[in-house]
């Protein structure tokens, strides 16, 4: 198993080299017979093919690996081709799953029971001995290559789980950086608006009635003021790893209003009571509605603009419709970085919005499902016609 993480299994050419000093030891050990020595070089075929750097599947490599030892050690009774299986094995191991772990762990260990009877398989004196020192031997051996594989497979999961937490915090602040960008965009979009509003109907009115412009203008000033200290809120609150929490009023009336008096023609219709709804689905309202205001301010030159608001028990709905200049089919932008942002929100909430022109008009449309959040908050009931 090799991989980026920096840990890395033992290459071919280790492994290679242990199977070439097994099978020159089984050859040494063993009687010069020719089909064991012709077995034992079939069974180097696929080191020789890996360490060269073949691709061979671990399947196909197994069993090339595998089956040229058995007659050897049926025919002389060498152990020391059982290390052929016990390398393969460990090959195996360190390049596969769990599944092909335990495999190869079981292939190694039944080869270890037939090291004392291929000692005791050639007559004569002492093999005994031999079998009983060829098991010893691959007992060891089997139990370092696997306490081997463990230990290098708990480094490359340590490694894994670094790279994971690592991958984790990155996502963590990518993720922060979005959720500031898009509530100072909210903030930052629907104060200017307001102020440009105001700034422009001063402008208007100023040598005629400088009393309606400095009011413009202190309105225009207030606006500025309440937008710095909600984005102050905004950075506040994300520092403090708190939940999302309104640093701004939430109330729909209030926000019709304050476009309203900058010159806005808005119309809001609410049915249900908005102050109802979980806190986050209250949140993402407000902003949709915000947005949807601001760029009709910025886009539908004056013209009015009419808001619905429907809540029940299956959740919001909210409608914002203004007619589109000269009853053309322009309207693009009306879209942008806010709305993208919104529709993101507002899809992780289990809801839906949309907005485009229609009959004239561009309409905007969100619904989100009453259980998009689970922190109800108490407020009065909203009504009726603003």
């Amino acid at each position: 198993m090799e991989g980026s993480t920096g840990v890395r299994a033992p290459s071919d050419r280790v492994y290679a080299l242990v199977a070439v000093v097994s099978a020159g030891a089984a050859a040494l050990e063993g009687p010069p017979v020719l089909p064991v020595l012709v077995c034992l070089v079939l069974a180097l075929v696929p080191w020789l093919l890996v360490a060269a750097g073949a691709d061979l599947p671990l399947a196909l490599f197994a069993v090339l690996a595998v089956a040229p030892v058995v007659p050897v050690v049926a025919w002389s009774g060498v152990g020391s081709a059982l290390f052929l299986t016990i390398a393969t094995a460990a090959r195996v191991a360190t390049r596969t799953d769990r599944r092909g772990l335990l495999a190869a762990t079981t292939a190694a260990a039944v080869a270890v029971p037939f090291a004392p009877f291929a000692g005791l398989l050639p007559p004569g004196a002492g093999e005994v001995e031999r079998g009983a020192g060829s098991l010893y031997f691959a007992f060891g051996t089997v139990l370092g290559v696997l306490v081997g594989v463990l230990l290098h497979r708990a480094a490359v999961l340590t490694d894994h789980l670094r790279v994971a937490q690592e991958r984790l915090a990155e996502a963590a602040a990518r993720q922060e950086r979005q959720r500031i960008a898009r509530d100072v965009h909210d903030l930052v979009a629907h104060s200017l608006t307001v102020v440009v509003l105001h700034v422009g109907g001063a402008r208007r009115v100023l040598r005629r009635d400088p009393r309606a412009a400095e009011g413009a203008l202190e309105e225009a000033e207030r606006v500025c003021r309440e937008s710095l200290d909600g984005i102050r809120g905004v950075v506040g609150l994300l520092r403090s790893g708190q939940d999302e929490y309104p640093v701004v009023s939430l109330d729909l009336a209030e926000l019709a209003d304050g476009y309203r008096a900058a010159g806005l023609p808005v119309t809001l219709h609410t049915a249900g009571s908005p102050g109802s709804l979980p806190l986050v689905a209250r949140v993402t309202l407000h902003r949709v509605v915000q947005e949807a205001l601001a760029n009709a301010a910025r886009h539908a030159d004056g013209a009015p603009v009419e808001v619905r608001v429907t809540v029940d028990d299956g959740g919001v709905e909210a409608r914002v419709r203004n007619d589109l200049p000269g009853g053309g089919h322009g309207g693009g932008g009306h879209g942008g970085f806010g709305l993208v942002g919104l529709r993101e929100r507002v899809a992780s909430l289990g809801g839906e919005l949309t907005w485009g022109p229609e009959d004239g008009a561009w309409v905007l449309r969100c619904a989100l499902p009453r259980h998009a959040g689970d922190r109800a908050v108490s407020a009065p009931a909203g009504g009726g016609q603003a």
